[in-house]
């Protein structure tokens, strides 16, 4: 009897064999090479039609970390001067190392936002389990993933009910984290003991990997199909395979 199509998930493994060479790129090659794969990244994702989603926490978070980096390591940094503004000298060695700092957190974050924003969370479990990883590894993936978007929401209706109260906790970045900080720890608190509860569920229902494993000849079965990309396996591999070869050329030489 053939599957609907609608429990089908077809998977591409080019995806993460390609963020992992890029991350492998990231701390092997030299700055040169590693601002040519940045700018053939950043001219795949500017045309993706997640580029929002890749973008906007990077431009929110990462990019005045980069901004930071290079003005204390530029000042403080000794060595020869690159240029001044004003009163200010910024070193030549300083800018070099930010700039190298921020080429590689840049090819890791927006290769990884890239990744996330074209593969469901769903599908790449499926696909991990159906890989042979551990299943506990794959729920406590889940969960991390499930408490980012929970944590999320619940800070965005505790937003809306803060509005309501003629608060204001959006106006600037120093209103924000006055808001949000004392909401982390109660809301992470509250999050791992929803996990507890679900494992313990899930414990009941014999659904662990042990009590799976220990009836020789049980077959495991699920609604949910995936269908690996052959194609994209082999090229990941490929992709990856050189990737290392090439690095390892490049920390040698």
């Amino acid at each position: 009897m053939p599957i609907p199509d609608r429990f089908v998930k077809r998977y591409n493994p080019l995806n993460h064999y390609a963020v992992l060479a890029v991350i492998i790129a990231a701390f092997s090659f030299k700055l040169e090479w590693q601002a040519v794969l940045l700018a053939v990244l950043i001219s795949v994702t500017l045309v993706s039609r997640h580029r929002r989603q890749i973008y906007r926490g990077f431009m929110k978070f990462v990019f005045p970390l980069i901004v930071i980096g290079f003005a204390i390591n530029g000042m403080f940094f000794t060595g020869d001067v690159a240029f001044s503004l004003g009163p200010i000298a910024f070193k030549e060695q300083g800018l070099i190392f930010a700039a190298t700092v921020s080429v590689r957190l840049m090819l890791i974050v927006i290769s990884i936002g890239y990744f996330f924003s074209k593969v469901e969370s769903e599908t790449l479990a499926e696909y991990m389990v159906s890989s042979g990883a551990d299943r506990r590894l794959v729920y406590i993936y889940l969960l991390s993933i499930a408490m980012v978007h929970l944590m999320k929401d619940k800070l965005g209706k505790i937003f809306v009910a803060q509005s309501a109260r003629g608060l204001d906790p959006t106006r600037d970045l120093s209103a924000r984290a006055k808001y949000i900080l004392p909401l982390l720890v109660p809301l992470a608190y509250s999050y791992l003991a929803e996990s507890l509860d679900r494992g313990m569920a899930l414990n009941a229902a014999h659904l662990d990997t042990h009590m799976r494993t220990r009836n020789a000849g049980a077959s495991t079965s699920t609604l949910l199909v995936i269908e690996t990309n052959i194609p994209g396996l082999i090229t990941g591999r490929l992709l990856l395979a050189a990737t290392i070869v090439f690095g390892i050329f490049e920390l040698l030489g």
